[in-house]
């Protein structure tokens, strides 16, 4: 069952690729948060659960509001504690350094910084996603791997 949520996540989030504002696009990966998390839980991934409903939260928040240098202090602060309470090692620590990065980012709004804070973020999420054998998220972070590597080097060559 984990797996097929890993799946219906990958779904959710290729959908919000489509959206056409940012409220539309927060709203789809907050879907897909949801149903990241329950599938970390079912696999044991007790630090992607944290962080993926952390996310979660995150993105409702700033569905109603505009991501700010105070929220995203905010949010480093809860991952970071969330990473305290779930550590069980290197690996447990993964999901922890990628939603802080991808907090981080999405406040420059510069592409060029998102596509290289993606590329980081997905290398990490891959790790993990190995580590608790998520056949999804591997799949979705090779791909979008693929993709930010293909775009920097396409876009961000200079």
């Amino acid at each position: 069952m984990g797996q097929i949520l890993g799946f219906i996540y990958a779904l959710f989030l290729i959908i919000s690729s489509f959206g056409r504002t940012v409220n539309k696009i927060l709203i789809m990966q907050t879907l897909a948060f949801f149903f990241k998390a329950m599938h970390y839980y079912l696999l044991g991934g007790t630090s992607g659960f944290i962080t993926s409903m952390i996310s979660l939260i995150r993105n409702l928040i700033f569905t109603k509001i505009k991501s700010s240098v105070l929220w995203t202090i905010i949010f480093v602060i809860i991952f970071i504690v969330s990473g305290l309470f779930t550590y069980q090692g290197f690996y447990t620590l993964l999901p922890v350094i990628a939603t802080i990065i991808y907090t981080i980012i999405i406040n420059y709004h510069n592409p060029k910084y998102l596509r290289w804070g993606m590329l980081l973020t997905s290398i990490t999420w891959l790790i993990y996603n190995i580590y608790v054998v998520s056949y999804a998220g591997i799949i979705v972070q090779i791909v979008i791997l693929t993709t930010n590597i293909l775009a920097i080097i396409k876009l961000d060559k200079k």
